[in-house]
């Protein structure tokens, strides 16, 4: 199920809070949809309120019950929670891989149609990047320019970093039933590995 999106304004409270209580890391990280005002004039106003939606759910599907989330028309803000830039860049990687890897279709009235969508994204961490809330957004916009500028479909951090994910080995079966279960429920594999890990330490704690 879709959470209902919150205001900027609550973003910018829980920023400000948790900067006065010396409450971190935290990021705040700038999502854009890429060439959405081609995908409008391309499939109609329309079928672009449906891309909307399903970024949006997929958004909302990855993303923890404490990060907060908003959105104006095709960009969003998200404020994720105890979380600083590297777990940020890992977790956003993840979402913008799992969108640009599949082909969404989208069914309007009497339409149809197969639409390849990508996202780029701009992270800023505090304290790494910013001791104030206007800072920290000022530096993720500016991240989020420069994934724009190196091409879209990039996630970029408040400078130049190179990021390697760590990796894991599966047989060929389990990574398969991953990968379906994960289109099915619109999560990424990698959310759904960290689910499992949490239900294993939950089991072996107590």
């Amino acid at each position: 199920m879709v959470r209902d999106l919150g205001l900027k304004e609550q973003i910018v409270e829980k920023a400000q809070e948790l900067i006065k209580e010396g409450q971190g890391p935290f990021s705040l990280a700038v999502i854009d949809v890429d060439n959405f005002a081609n995908i409008n004039k391309t499939y109609g106003y329309s079928i672009g309120d449906e891309v909307i939606k399903k970024i949006t759910s997929i958004l909302c599907q990855n993303v923890s019950d404490f990060d907060c989330i908003t959105r104006r028309g095709d960009e969003y803000c998200l404020l994720l929670i105890n979380k600083g830039s590297e777990r940020s860049f890992i977790e956003l990687e993840e979402l913008r891989r799992y969108i640009s890897d599949n082909i969404f279709n989208f069914n309007y009235e009497d339409r149809s149609e197969n639409i390849y969508i990508t996202i780029s994204c701009g992270i800023a961490s505090y304290p790494r990047d910013a001791k104030n809330y206007v800072e920290l957004s000022r530096v993720a916009d500016s991240a989020l320019f420069r994934a724009k500028k190196l091409g879209k479909n990039k996630v970029c951090l408040s400078e130049v970093e190179s990021m390697v994910l760590k990796s894991s080995y599966f047989t060929k079966t389990q990574v398969d039933r991953l990968s379906s279960l994960a289109k099915l429920i619109e999560k990424t594999e990698a959310f759904l590995l960290r689910e499992a890990l949490d239900d294993l330490f939950k089991k072996y704690s107590q």
